[in-house]
């Protein structure tokens, strides 16, 4: 599919569709990493109903090598994991040489649900703060809404 038709699919989804019609995420591909192995396994999931391929990372290292390495079109990762953390992840991430890469979108899916946390890490470079266990709906929702904008962006 080339980048005028996945911005058409995006274009013609309504805003009261968005939740409801999601085939328009078919065919992208999103890291998934959480330490937590069940997590993980929860959300590809949940992701591959929608027709996402899903890559999947139990640590902030292994995901950096895996996004390096893969074409990616978005991030999903939690922030506290051993080792490094998502926030090293999403620097890591945002240093990249290549724009694709640098640029992906990300999404923070974690179980802090401080404040302060919320506002670090849309200062680290994600786009997107998401608290576990946070609706099926709420991370669908917020996937469709970054994709959309950043097809529309690559796409200028």
């Amino acid at each position: 599919m080339n980048v005028s038709q996945v911005i058409n699919r995006f274009n013609n989804a309504n805003s009261e569709e968005d939740t409801i019609d999601l085939d328009i995420l078919k065919g992208f591909t999103i890291i998934v990493v959480d330490s937590d192995k069940d997590i993980v396994c929860l959300i590809t999931e949940i992701l591959e109903i929608y027709g996402i391929h899903v890559l999947k990372a139990w640590s902030a290292k292994s995901a950096f090598e895996i996004i390096k390495q893969s074409p990616v079109d978005l991030l999903i990762s939690d922030i506290t994991m051993l080792e490094e953390d998502g926030y090293w992840l999403i620097q890591k991430v945002r240093t990249l040489t290549l724009l694709q890469k640098r640029e992906i979108p990300a999404i923070a899916f974690t179980g802090n649900a401080e404040d302060k946390e919320k506002k670090k890490a849309l200062d680290s470079g994600f786009q997107t703060y998401i608290e576990k266990p946070g609706g099926v709906e709420v991370l669908v929702t917020e996937i469709a809404k970054l994709l959309k904008i950043a097809v529309q962006s690559s796409s200028l």
